[in-house]
This record gives C-alpha cells, sequence and structure tokens, in this order.
C-alpha cells in the first residue's frame, strides 16, 4: 500500500460523498419499490456497509459511520429474513423431515413478511442520517485530508490483524468482531484510486468465509429463540456446529499466512507526527 497523496485523498472524498448520494437515491426509491423490497435493501445495506468503511477511512467512526450504521439496522430486519433462509437452504441439513419442514415454512414466512416495504416516515429519517454524515465529512479541512486517511488506513489495518491474532481463542465475539474489522478495511480501500490500492486477494477471500461463518451464527441463534433447540434437533445442531467448525479451521489457517504491510508495520510513528496537529477521531 503506498502512502496516499493529496490527488487520492480528494478522489475518496469525491467517491465517498457520490456514494452516499446513490444511497439516499435508493433509500427513496423504496417510496415505489415494485415488488422488489428486500432485493432493494440488499442493495441499501451493501452499499452502507461499504459507506462505513469509508468513513472509517477519515476516522468519522463516532459521527458518520454511526449515521450509516443506524440506517443499516433499522432495514436490518427484511434483509436478515432473506439471509437466514438462503443460509438453511445452503447447510443442506438431511434429518428429521417434520423439524426440516417446521423450520422452512417458519423462515419462508419471515421472508414473505419482509417484502413490506418501510413507511414513508422511516426512509426520510434515514435520509437525514445520509446528510447528517456528508455533513460530517465535509467539515473535514482540504488540507487534512491525505494525513487523515493514511493514519485511517493504518489504524483500520492495525486493528484488523489485532482480530486476526485472537481467532485461535475460537469465540463466537472474536469472529464476529474481526468479520467487521475486515469489512470496514476492505470498504475503506474501495474509495481509494485503484492505483493507491495493493490488496491481498487472500483476504477477500477470508471475507467471504467469515460472512459465511457468521451466516451460520445468526441462524443459530434464530433457531434457539424459535424454540428449535439442541434438545428437539440434536442431529441439525451437530451439523451446524460441524460446519461452523470447519470454517473456523478454514479462516485461522488463512490469517496463519497473512502479514500486516510496511504501512502497519513501519509507518505508525510518521503518522503520528504527520497527523499530530489535526483533530483526529478516535
Amino acid at each position: 500500500m503506498n502512502l496516499p497523496t493529496e490527488s487520492a485523498a480528494q478522489f475518496a472524498r469525491d467517491q465517498l460523498a457520490a456514494g452516499c448520494q446513490t444511497l439516499k437515491q435508493l433509500l427513496l426509491g423504496l417510496l415505489d419499490s415494485k415488488g422488489r423490497v428486500a432485493d432493494d435493501v440488499h442493495a441499501i445495506r451493501k452499499l452502507a456497509k461499504s459507506l462505513r468503511g469509508g468513513f472509517s477511512l477519515f476516522q468519522l467512526d463516532k459521527s458518520s459511520a454511526l449515521e450509516i450504521q443506524a440506517v443499516s439496522r433499522l432495514l436490518s430486519g427484511p434483509r436478515d429474513a432473506v439471509s437466514r433462509a438462503n443460509t438453511w437452504h445452503k447447510l443442506a441439513w438431511i434429518g428429521d423431515q417434520r423439524v426440516a419442514a417446521a423450520i422452512t415454512a417458519l423462515l419462508y414466512q419471515h421472508t414473505h413478511s419482509a417484502s413490506r416495504r418501510p413507511p414513508p416516515e422511516t426512509i426520510a429519517w434515514c435520509v437525514d442520517r445520509v446528510d447528517a454524515a456528508l455533513n460530517d465529512l465535509h467539515q473535514v479541512p482540504t488540507e487534512h485530508l491525505a494525513a487523515q486517511i493514511t493514519a485511517g488506513l493504518a489504524r483500520l489495518e492495525h486493528k484488523t490483524f489485532k482480530c486476526f491474532r485472537k481467532l485461535d481463542r475460537r469465540s463466537d465475539k472474536d469472529f464476529h468482531k474481526t468479520r467487521k474489522m475486515l469489512k470496514a478495511w476492505l470498504g475503506a480501500d474501495g474509495f481509494l484510486p485503484a492505483e493507491q490500492v495493493q490488496r491481498n486477494p487472500k483476504l477477500d477471500t477470508l471475507a467471504d468465509l467469515l460472512g459465511d461463518e457468521n451466516d451460520l451464527a445468526t441462524l443459530g441463534l434464530w433457531l434457539e429463540n424459535h424454540g428449535f433447540t439442541l434438545k428437539f434437533a440434536p442431529d441439525l445442531w451437530k451439523t451446524l456446529k460441524t460446519s461452523r467448525r470447519k470454517l473456523q479451521q478454514k479462516v485461522i489457517k488463512d490469517v496463519s499466512c497473512l502479514a500486516p504491510s510496511v504501512l502497519d508495520l513501519g509507518s505508525r510513528q510518521g503518522l503520528r507526527a504527520r497527523s499530530g496537529n489535526l483533530n483526529i477521531e478516535h
């Protein structure tokens, strides 16, 4: 990773601002969405995740990123219902047919409920959140942009590798946090000029693995909350835990082959010198 130049920093801010405008258009499009609410919400949440990474790049984690996170959380219900159904289908559990039928029917009932569009007042509130996030971004002085995102990139990479080192504890919390940090880091990279980014392709594969593991964890929580516990479906839980364990082992193995870049290892002292006079949010 090369240290971002002033032109690269300005490019990143322009891209991030354009992404926010796209998000607003998608939100307003929900008002006349014709039977594709679940797909539209998926596109909104996917873009929102990327934008949160972009705001972390500018170290606006405690302001702009939280505004966008609020939008994602408010619209999480419809997308989560579809994701759970897809995860259940991919699990392809072959066991007690009565249990399987009960789970399948309930999951798909929830996906049908997810096709209802949010009320106009809710969409308007979401648009306000995006405007607030944009306002905070534009408050960053132009002359500080390069130092801000250089420090932001180093911080994201450092925190991601710190999460990597904790994965061998096999804690659900650690895997969840690692997925979030990696997504933020990769999302931040996406706003930089292509020639500025030298990303290890294994990171994208790792993000997919962590996403699959998280989907299984989320499905397990849903099953437990809806009565399909170990007592009533022991073979299902064995399959679920085995699938998660295999993914976790693959993640830990892949992480062991990764190393921080020069940006993370050697530049943090220099970054402190460059950003020492800035009011950078941590």
